[in-house]
């Protein structure tokens, strides 16, 4: 029934687009699909087997992100004129690898979690950076809002079946034998890399990787100053912390993994909603106001939550949290879509410019779990709510400076 729910989306609507378009959708599905395990689910079983969890959970994620934030300039100048294709399905390659790792260990993992953090940065920083520019370059202009909406939508049309299918699986099985479907996903997934229509630039001597040039071309545009701006505190928010400390909300009031899944599912069907009437209404009008809606909307229910912490109120966070995130997630895409790929942002500084976005992604990431790190040497849940609505003040500063970026 799930798949058959899965191609009718698919079918009605990315059927109509680019070849590469439709690939890059898959891609990004399950590339979804196995963030998500390694997400939230691997956050949950760190935190089950491990004595000092919130400590085990944020050292993770610190040393991970040192990795994608020291790699990404690796990488940037590796794939400036060649090895695009080759980084991406290395970066495929590493993370089966490290699903592989986590079958064969099971619950030793706790104690090779530095190494498991170093695959992880490897293969995220290897397969994000030339999905982002295969992303920028090959989808059409006229496709790229569609891409973006759909994408989102898909991703989380599956996202609200599968969470709550891994939690019950989990509960029933053992997390091991869950990463196992993962793996085989991961695999599909190397495969379809081989669908994508592009031809690969292997003349080294075309362009040097020249940062210090790009940095200097760039910094006086205003656009690119908020662009930057908006992108640490992204760092910090919805792909950094704030997204863990969430799920250790979730696990402590919720002990059974699939409840865990539930409450996971339940959220990103918030987000479908939220993708489905960003399709209808956005407009370059209505942009700012939604960003700002969407800003001070979690920062008021984090609030309420310090004061009222059970069970219904995280439910009605997270979907309120998941609703209004999408909004600015789906406004940040498209932008970032448009200002990677416009007169500021060309051919010759695209590469330079997504090693900045992982630098300044990166330092944002990085400060928000040392925070986290701190909560967790005073295991304190009160301290745990306070970061949540710090981090949340964060959401609206990134849509702040969202609001600013005047690009069309």
């Amino acid at each position: 029934m799930y798949i058959i729910i899965e191609y009718v989306v698919y079918e009605r609507l990315v059927i109509k687009m680019s070849n590469n378009t439709r690939v890059l959708v898959s891609i990004n599905t399950i590339g979804r699909i196995i963030e998500i395990f390694l997400g939230p689910f691997l956050t949950a079983y760190i935190f089950k087997i491990s004595t000092d969890s919130i400590i085990s959970v944020s050292l993770y994620n610190i040393f991970s992100y040192i990795i994608i934030t020291l790699f990404s300039f690796v990488v940037g100048i590796l794939i400036k004129n060649k090895y695009k294709m080759l980084t991406l399905r290395i970066g495929m390659i590493s993370k089966f690898i490290q699903l592989i790792i986590l079958t064969l260990l099971g619950k030793k993992v706790i104690k090779f979690i530095w190494l498991v953090a170093i695959i992880e940065g490897f293969s995220t920083i290897t397969w994000y950076f030339p999905i982002n520019l295969f992303s920028s370059v090959l989808v059409p202009n006229k496709e790229k809002k569609d891409y973006v909406v759909y994408k989102n939508i898909i991703i989380n049309i599956t996202m609200v079946i599968l969470p709550a299918l891994f939690g019950a699986i989990i509960s029933e099985k053992s997390f091991e034998k869950t990463t196992i479907i993962v793996l085989v996903l991961s695999f599909v997934q190397i495969i379809l890399s081989f669908k994508l229509d592009y031809k690969e630039n292997n003349n080294s001597s075309i362009r040097k990787f020249k940062l210090l040039d790009t940095i200097n071309a760039i910094k006086k545009d205003n656009n690119i100053k908020e662009f930057f701006k908006m992108t640490f505190f992204v760092g910090m928010t919805s792909v950094g912390a704030l997204k863990t400390t969430i799920s250790l909300l979730i696990i402590i009031a919720f002990s059974k993994d699939f409840s865990f899944g539930i409450v996971t599912s339940i959220t990103y069907l918030s987000s479908i909603i939220s993708a489905y009437i960003c399709k209808k209404i956005i407009c370059p009008k209505k942009i700012k106001s939604l960003i700002y809606m969407s800003g001070i909307v979690p920062l008021f229910c984090t609030i309420v939550l310090l004061f009222i912490t059970n069970q219904y109120t995280i439910i009605i966070y997270n979907i309120l949290y998941a609703f209004f995130i999408q909004i600015i997630n789906i406004v940040r895409g498209i932008k970032t879509l448009k200002i990677t790929n416009s007169s500021i942002i060309n051919d010759s500084n695209r590469v330079e410019v997504y090693v900045l976005i992982e630098f300044m992604l990166g330092m944002g990431r990085i400060i928000s779990f040392i925070l986290l790190l701190i909560v967790g040497f005073f295991n304190s849940f009160y301290m745990l709510k306070i970061l949540i609505i710090f981090l949340t003040i964060c959401i609206f500063l990134s849509g702040l400076h969202l609001s600013k970026i005047e690009i069309e």
